[in-house]
């Protein structure tokens, strides 16, 4: 983006728009170039189902073995076919998949010896259809509880191998199913279908609590922000909610910051005094007056006068003009730059907080528009669900656009202090984003709740409300879109020379009435006060 330019710079036409004529331009800033892909539930077993199908028919192989190849290529076909064709001999023994048997043929009723508890069993000839098998001598309680016990530590039980130390044979799924109860068989199944998300590199749950989806994500993509089916979005690299324009190590530091308790402005408030040196907040925590900053600034000074504490003298500590000839206004400064600090920090916590509730908010409206209030619009008015896309996705908007005011002000909490230039554009462009975002909030839930009424006009909302809202979606969600890029730039605007800046000659110009802004004759609505375009001039 380039913040001196009119945002809307390219050919794309923006006629007056009804639900058939808005497209997903409108949600660019949710949906550019996707990289990735939801998974539910159903589409994991599936893709298991179907990897393992198609590797075992590559390979001529069972599907027990396909599925052990598989985890142990960490769910990836091409890696595991590639290595298997390259050499079959050396992945059979790394994986534990044995041509045949390495202790000879016997047959049932044998009488052998456990190699565990050293007793006497009967050979049980079940165990040789088994994948993996290597004949080793095993009575079935001690195999059992072996398995058992594996299956009870966790993941691990996915590649447990024979007990005999000097055999690599792998128990599979065959053989756990052939020894344990119908329980345990069921977590084992569990781990193994967990694995085609935890043992792949592109591939991770979703963090919403209760849901159980995961996503599929193309490695090494620029765009780090994902939405599961439950429309839960959040980072890829770092799995906190999605937060560009920030970076995930600031996002740490400032999640860091709003769990500590040293940060709780109240508490500081209450219980610190500066460091006179380094200004720092330091609590009180030893019965004495004699305070010591922390490394590395190691300043001592009294607690009640905040004098240095080795030309301290407490005689003259109590007395007011003592205090105020030895600078008690420097000391007074210097405890208002500890409060500006903490003042500073409440002021972008708390409009970060407000969009965070206000965006829940939005989600929850969102669920409720979707699996009530459409229906009672569609009998209302007579539409059918197709042609009140309008209106979820209004919704769609607002949340993606909740979200990323919210991580703004992250970011112009973290913005350099001499940063002057820079610092006043991204406030101005904040508070025109903001601006927005209200309007079509505003129109959305407000403006929208008049036509569920039993006197609404139908007429009305689907020839006026409909364009009204359909045109703040679209114009919101360019603007915004426009924004963040300009954020994830650096606002390298403000680096260049003015001669360098780019000038754009708007087609059919025109000037808004309200506010004067200019604005691309092929789009109705002012870019600036969001005013119709009859307001031209």
């Amino acid at each position: 983006m380039d913040c001196f330019e009119d945002p809307f710079t390219d050919d794309e036409s923006m006629e007056p728009m009804d639900s058939e004529s808005f497209d997903d331009e409108s949600m660019e800033i949710k949906e550019s170039s996707k990289t990735y892909k939801a998974l539910t539930k159903d589409d994991i077993k599936k893709n298991q189902e179907d990897d393992v199908a198609l590797l075992s028919t590559a390979l001529s192989v069972p599907t027990s073995a396909a599925a052990i190849l598989l985890q142990n290529y960490k769910w990836n076909v091409e890696s595991a076919q590639d290595a298997w064709f390259n050499d079959e001999d050396g992945v059979r023994e790394s994986v534990g998949l044995l041509k045949k048997p390495v202790v000879g043929s016997r047959k049932s009723g044998d009488l052998l010896v456990c190699g565990i508890c050293f007793e006497n069993y009967v050979y049980n000839v079940r165990f040789e259809s088994t994948v993996g098998f290597c004949g080793h001598s095993f009575c079935r309680a001690c195999l059992k509880t072996y398995v058992i016990v594996a299956i009870n530590d966790g993941s691990r039980c996915l590649f447990l191998r024979c007990p005999d130390p000097s055999c690599h044979a792998v128990i599979g799924e065959d053989m756990v199913n052939v020894l344990v109860c119908r329980e345990n068989m069921n977590k084992y199944k569990e781990f193994y279908y967990r694995s085609y998300v935890e043992l792949s590199k592109a591939r991770k749950w979703c963090p919403a609590r209760d849901c159980g989806g995961a996503i599929e994500y193309e490695l090494g993509s620029e765009n780090s922000g994902v939405t599961c089916e439950c429309s839960f979005s959040f980072c890829w690299h770092c799995a906190e909610d999605y937060h560009s324009p920030v970076a995930c190590e600031t996002v740490k530091t400032w999640i860091l910051k709003n769990t500590s308790e040293s940060e709780n402005v109240t508490w500081v408030l209450a219980n610190t005094k500066p460091c006179p040196k380094c200004e720092v907040p330091i609590e009180k925590n030893s019965g004495c007056m004699h305070m010591t900053c922390k490394r590395p600034c190691h300043h001592e000074f009294c607690w009640i006068c905040l004098g240095p504490w080795l030309a301290h003298d407490s005689k003259t500590c109590n007395g007011y003009k003592e205090t105020v000839r030895r600078g008690e206004s420097e000391v007074h400064k210097r405890r208002q730059g500890a409060q500006e600090y903490i003042q500073r920090y409440a002021h972008y916590y708390e409009r970060w907080a407000a969009n965070d509730k206000s965006r829940k908010k939005a989600l929850a409206d969102l669920h409720e528009i979707k699996n009530e209030k459409l229906e009672k619009l569609e009998k209302k008015h007579h539409q059918p669900a197709g042609q009140l896309t309008f209106v979820t996705e209004a919704w769609d908007q607002i949340v993606e656009c909740r979200r990323v005011l919210k991580w703004t002000y992250v970011y112009g909490y973290y913005m350099p202090p001499e940063a002057y230039a820079k610092t006043e554009l991204f406030e101005y462009l904040q508070g025109e984003a903001e601006v927005a975002l209200e309007r079509l909030h505003d129109c959305a839930e407000n403006k929208l709740q008049k036509y569920f009424e039993d006197d609404a006009n139908s007429d009305e909302f689907n020839k006026v409300f409909r364009k009204e809202l359909t045109n703040l979606t679209r114009v919101t969600g360019r603007y915004f879109s426009n924004f963040l890029k300009g954020l994830e730039n650096g606002l390298s605007e403000v680096d260049n020379p003015p001669s360098k800046v780019k000038h754009v000659q708007l087609k059919d110009a025109w000037k808004c009435q309200s506010c004067g802004h200019p604005n691309d004759g092929e789009h109705n609505m002012c870019y600036m006060c969001l005013n119709p375009c009859h307001l031209k001039r």
